[in-house]
């Protein structure tokens, strides 16, 4: 093995440290957060940013809520409060895989990384639950209200362990700017446990999450404008192009909640909810394969790690610099400015998805795809789109003479 190569094995580790450790920031509420009152009866807070996303519960007139972002017409709010107190979510795995979450009595601890889908209150089939709102990290734990095992051929094809589980406080959701006025006085401690409220006029819009960065939702949100309505021929399209890529590189999450999203927009279509729910159900296998090479991938890189020299981890830090993502730029069958906002892929050397870039007017990226890049700034977890987006300050053309550049999307 060559010199080059071994500290191109490096970066790659460093890379796959970098966006496992993105998660300890994943659901932090930020300083800017207010508190805001329900002014509508029968107020649904939904999954997404969109009247498409099912709800997980209904708030009325008078109840409060955080609000933590913004998104076009929809603030984002966190599970917080005694409003929340009783909504549920689902955690869910092959029972082959049981390791990943260990019960005793009614706490559940995370092995690793493990979503939490919001129950959709308007269906009692649980596939039609299908959208995550939070994610445990290794370690965590949360209360586990009941737990079932579900046949094979039921809600997957093999046995699946289902845990009913209490939203975390941090958990995310979306409600209508139309529902929601913010608070004019001290929200009393009674009301919203083991919180600090604010007062209106301590903070400024929401929109500006933080007055010294470019806002991603801002970016995104200029974009979706112009996406075209969702329909089942766009998603085969893109059904078809990611079934051609290895596991370890798909764009699995997006595409399945593009699924969810067209089979609740057409409730009662009898095709597309035969198709949506049957590609749901594959992607579900797809993204458990993925996980179990991650994993793979994961361990390989950590013995890379401590098998080198520290002069080449040195050497490595001082050519590449202080980067947010080190990875060979692509283009990506989800976010390709149809049925998402346009935004690039950044993979690491095993070709797995670290992070998307949006576009940005000053750079023309289109003529590098397929180089490899390191970009400076910030990598933000997106929960609406639930992806790690860089707000970009900067990049450089790292190795332009290893890329394979192709015009087709691979």
């Amino acid at each position: 093995m060559t010199k080059q190569t071994t500290l191109w094995n490096i970066a790659a580790v460093l890379v796959a440290t970098l966006s496992f450790s993105t998660h300890a920031q994943d659901n932090i509420v930020p300083n800017n957060a207010w508190w805001g009152e329900i002014t509508n009866e029968a107020t649904p807070v939904r999954c997404g940013a969109n009247e498409s996303y099912y709800p997980l519960t209904f708030l009325t007139t008078g109840d409060i809520v955080r609000v933590v972002g913004k998104r076009q017409d929809w603030y984002q709010i966190v599970t917080e409060g005694a409003s929340f107190e009783s909504v549920v979510g689902y955690i869910k795995y092959p029972e082959k895989d049981s390791s990943v979450f260990m019960v005793e009595v009614n706490s559940g601890t995370s092995s690793g990384e493990i979503e939490i889908i919001a129950k959709n209150v308007e269906s009692n089939e649980m596939y039609r639950s299908w959208r995550p709102v939070y994610r445990l990290g290794n370690g965590d734990t949360v209360r586990v209200i009941s737990t079932e095992r579900k046949a094979p051929g039921t809600l997957h094809r093999e046995a699946y362990i289902v845990h009913t589980v209490a939203l975390p406080q941090e958990a995310t959701a979306w409600i209508n700017v139309s529902n929601i006025k913010k608070t004019t006085e001290l929200i009393k401690e009674q009301t919203v446990a083991n919180t600090t409220p604010v007062v209106q006029g301590e903070v400024d819009d929401i929109e500006t999450t933080n007055s010294s960065e470019p806002s991603t939702d801002s970016v995104t949100d200029e974009i979706k404008e112009e996406l075209l309505v969702l329909t089942l021929s766009e998603l085969e399209e893109a059904w078809t192009a990611i079934s051609k890529e290895p596991v370890i590189g798909a764009e699995i999450a997006p595409l399945h909640d593009l699924y969810g999203q067209l089979l609740e927009e057409n409730i009662g279509d009898l095709v597309i909810e035969r198709i949506s729910a049957g590609r749901m159900k594959q992607l579900e296998i797809w993204k458990q394969l993925k996980s179990q090479k991650d994993r793979i991938a994961a361990l390989r890189a950590k013995l890379g790690t401590e098998t080198g020299t520290v002069g080449e981890y040195i050497e490595v830090m001082d050519t590449y610099g202080d980067y947010a993502l080190i990875g060979r730029l692509a283009l990506s069958n989800t976010f390709n400015g149809k049925i998402r906002p346009f935004m690039y892929r950044v993979q690491n050397d095993a070709g797995r998805t670290i992070g998307y870039l949006p576009v940005n007017p000053n750079w023309d990226l289109s003529s590098i795809v397929g180089q490899v890049v390191g970009i400076s700034g910030n990598v933000n977890w997106d929960a609406s789109w639930r992806v790690s987006v860089v707000e970009a300050s900067g990049f450089d053309l790292l190795a332009p003479t290893t890329a394979e550049v192709t015009s087709d999307i691979q």
